[in-house]
């Protein structure tokens, strides 16, 4: 089965995430997000204001430099001489995250969990460009999503089970959408 996306382009998948009778969530299609101004939104990424406040962010959730060495510290003084070459990158579409470090994440289940670790500029930017998407996404998430979703907690999740049984509801569903991401097509250009 494949996904369609408009453009022309698709993702093979298992099976479709969302099915014809699922009200919970809307969809957001890519036509719908690049028919908004996305030069206005970029412009917003872009802005000294996000920038510092992606930066600070970084900066407090620390971390260990990656591949190309740089420290968070360094990064500010990196920042004020590349600023304007950086951005300029972005706004020609010719900025290319660097390569991620492989880190490996022993599971409980004796498995393993691979996470891609970003430099430290990447960080900063996948930090502005979040500070500006999520207040447009996450009002069009369901109600009854937790997952990666900020101010939710697994806990809250198990408050809301517990609330629906309280309701008198029998029967709960998990879904585990146990690598899922690995079968997506992360090659996937517009």
């Amino acid at each position: 089965m494949n996904a369609e996306y408009p453009g022309g382009w698709s993702c093979p998948q298992k099976d479709s995430a969302e099915h014809g009778e699922y009200v919970g969530a809307q969809s957001v299609g890519c036509q719908e997000v690049a028919e908004q101004d996305g030069a206005d939104l970029l412009e917003r990424i872009l802005s000294r204001d996000n920038l510092n406040r992606a930066y600070k962010r970084v900066r407090a959730n620390k971390g260990a430099p990656e591949i190309d060495g740089m420290t968070v510290e360094g990064a500010l003084p990196w920042l004020r001489e590349h600023r304007e070459e950086l951005l300029g990158s972005i706004r020609q579409g010719k900025y290319k995250p660097q390569p991620v470090r492989r880190k490996e994440i022993p599971k409980p289940d004796g498995g393993v969990r691979q996470l891609g670790i970003p430099t430290v500029i990447d960080r900063i930017i996948q930090q502005a460009i979040a500070q500006q998407l999520v207040p447009i996404y996450e009002p069009l998430f369901s109600d009854d999503s937790y997952g990666y979703r900020p101010n939710r907690s697994a806990q809250q999740a198990i408050q809301k089970v517990k609330w629906y049984a309280e309701q008198g509801y029998t029967s709960a569903v998990l879904v585990d959408l146990s690598k899922y991401f690995d079968t997506l097509n992360h090659e996937v250009r517009y």
